[in-house]
């Protein structure tokens, strides 16, 4: 069984924050491009981890301020 990271770091969490407060009207590209060129010190599995905990929170399984 995977085990979820209970405490993502702050810049993941900023990611995912901005993954949802912005529109998808605003991020024409694919959210794994779209993350590395506005956050280029993220690598692809930072990337996939803002992701990752960005639906998390759409679907209210974790909070990003936690």
């Amino acid at each position: 069984m995977e085990q979820i990271d209970r405490d993502p770091d702050f810049q993941i969490q900023q990611i995912a924050r901005w993954l949802i407060e912005t529109p998808k009207a605003e991020r024409p590209r694919t959210a794994v491009v779209e993350i590395r060129d506005r956050f280029p010190d993220v690598g692809p599995l930072g990337a996939c981890e803002a992701i990752r905990l960005a639906n998390l929170i759409r679907a209210g399984g974790a909070d990003a301020t936690a």
